[in-house]
């Protein structure tokens, strides 16, 4: 797999609160979010956009499952205006298992995005300035930026895409600098430290270089939310209240209506909204997304789920909390016949999920 995760932040508000009160930020989809983050208007209409404002909040980090050899983070960011007189805002980077390396993108002074290596971990971490582009990224503008990092003692691999273009690119580096796999990407600021500027952060994606798709920069793409909109050809979930439609029980963002499965292997599917209209869509993968959590003692485990024609596949065990919490399964190719997904395909197939 190339794909690894995505967010558009279309499907969820941070400041919104749970059943218990509390704030729900990203909870399980973010290992951390700024308590001062909100939901803005997003770059098209009717999405949405995650505000990442300066001060000791911090900003986004997101934490793989697993370390990575190479890492390739994307998102569209917008800066507020700032003073050229103080740090520079950061804009999104990468950091390995033992925190102890970090490559991280500011925007300069002077517009142009600056490469960073940081060695050490805190506020003890030293910043080395690697290179400086040409390309200029104009403040309060959108702009998407793309960092590569390939690890390396000799050989790796850095590279910053502006907007589709390349604009920094490194190579026979020492990447590693003694440090581990690559685990974490963050946005707004690095992790642990204040955001320096207001950053808004929007349709961002992670991937590595593995595969034979998604395997390189994806560009500047878009991340769209769609909802149930019917129930599918699988339904042995329990709906709760009853008479329900299953659908409408799990796109309402309320805990009062859910689906509940008390034992393993149980299936439910949903026919979801049609992608929206546009010239020549490219799907890179789909990811499915679960709002839930475990009612009892013991280990409680979900998999995501997709049927394409006469093909399932279902994504590997996800493990639930006591507390609702977003959970993911990224499914790279239509499994009906192992292929790259098209607007058909994926219109016509259905997405859900499995007991375990």
């Amino acid at each position: 797999m190339a794909l690894l995760f995505i967010d558009g932040f279309d499907h969820y508000d941070p400041q919104a609160l749970d059943p218990f009160g509390d704030p729900w930020l990203a909870r399980g989809k973010a290992a951390y979010l700024s308590p001062q983050a909100t939901r803005i208007q997003g770059r098209r209409p009717s999405s949405y956009a995650l505000r990442l404002p300066a001060g000791a909040g911090g900003g986004y980090v997101k934490n793989l499952e697993t370390g990575r050899t190479s890492l390739i983070v994307g998102a569209a960011v917008r800066v507020a205006s700032f003073e050229n007189t103080g740090e520079e805002p950061v804009l999104l980077g990468v950091r390995d298992t033992t925190a102890q390396v970090t490559h991280l993108v500011r925007i300069g002074e002077d517009g142009r995005l600056k490469l960073y290596r940081r060695t050490g971990s805190g506020m003890s971490g030293w910043d080395q300035l690697i290179s400086t582009s040409v390309t200029t990224a104009a403040v309060r503008g959108w702009h998407y930026v793309e960092l590569q990092v390939v690890q390396g003692t000799s050989n790796g691999t850095l590279n910053v895409r502006l907007n589709g273009v390349l604009a920094i690119t490194l190579s026979a580096q020492n990447t590693t600098q003694g440090g581990g796999p690559l685990l974490t990407a963050f946005a707004g600021s690095v992790p642990g430290q204040p955001c320096p500027v207001t950053v808004d952060v929007d349709d961002l994606y992670l991937a590595d270089t593995s595969g034979t798709i998604n395997n390189t920069f994806l560009g500047d793409v878009r991340v769209d939310a769609l909802k149930p909109q019917a129930s599918g050809a699988l339904n042995q979930w329990t709906v709760e209240p009853a008479g329900l439609p299953a659908w409408a029980a799990v796109s309402d963002g309320d805990e009062t209506t859910a689906l509940r499965a008390a034992t393993a292997g149980l299936r439910q599917t949903f026919d979801v909204e049609a992608l929206p209209v546009m010239t020549t869509p490219a799907i890179h993968g789909v990811q499915v997304t679960l709002l839930a959590r475990k009612t009892d003692a013991g280990t409680g485990r979900v998999r995501g789920l997709v049927a394409s024609g006469a093909q399932t596949a279902v994504s590997t065990d996800i493990n639930l909390q006591e507390q609702l919490a977003w959970h993911t399964a990224l499914f790279e190719r239509n499994p009906n016949g192992n292929v790259q997904w098209t607007e058909g395909a994926f219109n016509a197939a259905e997405f859900g999920l499995e007991s375990a």
